[in-house]
């Protein structure tokens, strides 16, 4: 319930004016598509290839990630049973991903995890290392306290290299760096295990200047509203800002400045409201 009291009532929001908006102005489907409004406010638009781009464009990770909040419940009692799940999680999954792709491929349901590219790229049963890794990651803190102090440092040169190295993998212009295996191994194995793990670990346990510059008020405020950020950095409010603004750097300040009013007159409220009606410790 936490969790859904701080994802789903923004999102909701925001994706409602979207699809006014499409439908006043002839974009996309609007609400004379009802189906495709459906999908999107029930976070199921991530499971189909041709609507995940839908409504607001960036959403469809939300599927992924409240797949793994309905089924984290189930992975950590299953983890206390034996640590070594760790390992099989993922390759079940994605066994049971090319399962599904094998089902679904012939079969006309709207696209409903039909390739294995997009069940790699776009689905639980492809990201679901990067799931794994923060589970590990949450394990070790209780149990290692490692004298190495530079995993800030490690991990941000893994995440550069990680970039760089799906820049040089993209095949065209209009393709990404993760369409490759290699690339796919990059974006949901290397990326997280060797770049965005150390980095929590070191942000949390070392201070240096990076841990300095985050703890500082102003970092502490964009982290709040980081989330509102995350849904409107792409969509009618970019696009809207893109026709009267030539400055991207400007309309980044905008972006920011609009999120970070979001939070404290729509997104913080509805939160502790929500918090306060369905929890006995809303802390």
């Amino acid at each position: 319930v936490k969790r859904l009291a701080r994802i789903y009532p923004m999102y909701f929001i925001l994706t409602t004016i979207t699809f006014i908006y499409f439908g006043l102005f002839n974009f996309q489907s609007g609400f004379r598509d009802l189906k495709i409004y459906l999908l999107n406010i029930t976070f199921l638009k991530g499971y189909f290839e041709v609507f995940k781009f839908s409504g607001i464009g960036q959403g469809w990770s939300l599927t992924v990630e409240e797949s793994f909040y309905l089924l984290a419940p189930l992975f950590f009692f299953i983890l206390k049973k034996n640590k070594l799940y760790l390992f099989i999680i993922p390759i079940v999954f994605v066994l049971m991903g090319f399962f599904f792709v094998t089902i679904f491929e012939n079969i006309n349901f709207s696209s409903f995890i039909k390739t294995n590219d997009f069940m790699l790229d776009f689905t639980i049963f492809g990201r679901i290392t990067e799931f794994i890794v923060g589970i590990t990651l949450a394990l070790i803190f209780k149990k290692f306290n490692p004298d190495f102090k530079y995993f800030t440092f490690l991990g941000s040169f893994f995440i550069i290299l990680s970039i760089f190295v799906l820049s040089i993998l993209k095949p065209a212009e209009n393709g990404f760096g993760t369409d490759s295996i290699t690339g796919k191994i990059v974006n949901t194995l290397i990326l997280p295990l060797f770049g965005i793990a150390p980095l929590f670990y070191g942000l949390i346990y070392e201070k240096n200047f990076i841990s300095k510059i985050l703890s500082t008020k102003l970092f502490q405020i964009l982290g709040k509203s980081s989330y509102v950020f995350y849904l409107i950095h792409m969509g009618i409010f970019f696009s809207i800002l893109n026709t009267y603004v030539f400055s991207l750097l400007t309309i980044f300040l905008i972006l920011n400045m609009l999120s970070i009013v979001m939070y404290y007159l729509i997104e913080k409220p509805l939160n502790y409201y929500i918090r306060n009606k369905f929890l006995s410790n809303p802390l």
